[in-house]
């Protein structure tokens, strides 16, 4: 866990190439919570990996809590960051024991001791600093103290006596799921206790099905699984949510009573669901992504747009390519469909040539945000700011008709312009009247604007009366982009 860019994908693809054994290396390391299982010295440890992106704080915080440790990745060139603070509160609540990596210490402008005090700073003393969490100096782009780093993960895992049962029914926590086209719902999970065989029925609280196989991160059938291995699960009724807790049922009928939430729920299927309704604005959104985790982040980050002038609502939000069904809801609700990872069926790509339905198409997530900020900030009309010009005082009125006349005066402050629009206020500054200059004079012939000191006469039209004496306030209305 930690920052991004801060070097944690980089240093469990290293421990992967040195550690895992010989065939495709699985798992999703990205934007997915991915997991994967390493030996040294006939030990196993299993790493999951947390996004590092700040939308993902959900995940990471599933994460810590399904670990038995965690390690705190820091770059030691670049020290404590807003993401390595959250991790550590993640950790810290989900109560496990962890161990720094200070990672990059071949960077020419690596510095562990500071880093380490700036750890320190946020109540996590290392060794070295005279408390309890063991820190490792290490490099992925070099593989030095990598060895060092899994010892001590081992050897924190005795120190806390890190046991289960394996003749316990087995229960666990799915990390990642998703709809893949070809074999239906998956999901991998991570066992806490017991044995996961084929043909057991299981349940979370989102579905429920019968173990039509299991396979381990790099692909490989397996004929059982056991705890705190990562192992992808075939035969879910429809995709479980990610940090539902599993279990072994005896019968497809006592998963369905033990199933705390409803089918409907565990599609994703939420239509009308409001995120922030907004009596002004609303901008209707049908969400679909290649991962409930990934659709899970999505709806996150929507969240915590500013909706105060622009209500976002969420038609429909699941996992799966773009359906007939989906275009043709946005097409009646003028909604826009945001593809996060995912691609269209045929027939939803016929009927979007039909239909006046929009697609937008992601892969980072930062761009779908900025993406609908833009289009929220498009159904707001444009904002009148007033600017203000000048100021001119009446020293004579030259004639009055009905909503017209023509004054003199001299200009005080800024300037005065022709078109622009005015106040008019008395000699206690009370408002008389609004309008607009007409034309504007100086000597008998017509000028385009006139500065402080001037004396100048104007064609006034608008509402009021105005009287030698009293004050002008000159102003032009400017239209700016509305934001959110």
């Amino acid at each position: 866990m930690g920052h991004i860019d801060h070097g944690k994908t980089s240093l469990l693809l290293a421990i992967r190439k040195l550690k895992v054994p010989s065939g495709k290396p699985g798992g999703a390391i990205t934007q997915h919570v991915g997991a994967y299982e390493i030996e040294k010295d006939g030990r196993k440890i299993t790493f999951i990996d947390t996004p590092g992106h700040e939308a993902f704080s959900l995940m990471r915080s599933r994460g810590a809590k399904v670990a038995d440790l965690a390690v705190l990745v820091v770059a030691s060139d670049e020290g404590v960051k807003q993401q390595t603070k959250e991790a550590i509160t993640h950790i810290k609540q989900a109560q496990i024991p962890f161990v720094v990596a200070l990672n990059k210490i071949d960077k020419p402008s690596s510095d562990p001791q500071r880093v380490m005090r700036e750890v320190a700073k946020e109540d996590v003393l290392t060794e070295s600093m005279g408390g309890k969490v063991p820190a490792v100096s290490l490099s992925a782009a070099t593989g030095k103290g990598i060895e060092e780093l899994l010892e001590i993960i081992f050897l924190v895992a005795e120190m806390e006596n890190l046991q289960t049962n394996l003749e316990d029914s087995a229960k666990g926590v799915v990390i990642e799921s998703f709809l893949d086209a070809k074999r239906g719902a998956t999901a991998t999970l991570i066992l806490s206790q017991g044995r996961l065989k084929p043909r057991q029925i299981v349940g979370t609280e989102s579905t429920f099905g019968k173990v039509k196989s299991l396979q381990d991160f790099q692909g490989k059938t397996l004929k059982e699984a056991q705890p705190s291995q990562p192992v992808l699960v075939l035969g879910f009724e429809t995709p479980p949510n990610v940090g539902d807790q599993i279990r072994v049922f005896a019968s497809i009928e006592e998963a369905k009573a033990g199933l705390r939430a409803t089918l409907e729920k565990a599609k994703k299927v939420q239509i009308a669901r409001t995120i922030q309704e907004s009596e002004e604005k609303q901008l209707n959104l049908v969400l679909k992504a290649d991962a409930l985790g990934s659709l899970e982040a999505v709806e996150e980050v929507l969240k915590n747009l500013p909706q105060e002038k622009v209500g976002l609502k969420i038609l429909r939000s699941e996992v799966g390519q773009i359906s007939e069904t989906d275009v043709k809801l946005a097409s009646h609700t003028k909604a826009v469909i945001l593809a996060f990872r995912v691609k269209e069926n045929a027939t939803a790509k016929a009927l979007l040539q039909r239909t006046k339905a929009k697609v937008l198409r992601f892969d980072v997530i930062y761009d779908l945000v900025e993406e609908v900020r833009k289009l929220m900030e498009k159904t707001l009309k444009p904002e009148i700011v007033k600017v203000t010009l000048g100021k001119m005082k009446v020293l004579v009125v030259f004639t009055t008709e009905k909503n017209r006349q023509i004054v003199g005066g001299r200009i005080t402050e800024g300037q005065v312009k022709k078109g622009a629009q005015l106040e008019v206020l008395s000699r206690e500054k009370e408002l008389k009247g609004k309008g607009k200059i007409i034309n504007l004079q100086k000597n008998k012939k017509d000028i385009a604007q006139a500065s402080k000191g001037e004396e100048v006469g104007i064609l006034y039209e608008g509402q009021g009366t105005i009287e030698v004496g009293d004050i002008l306030a000159i102003y032009v209305e400017e239209r700016t982009k509305a934001e959110l």
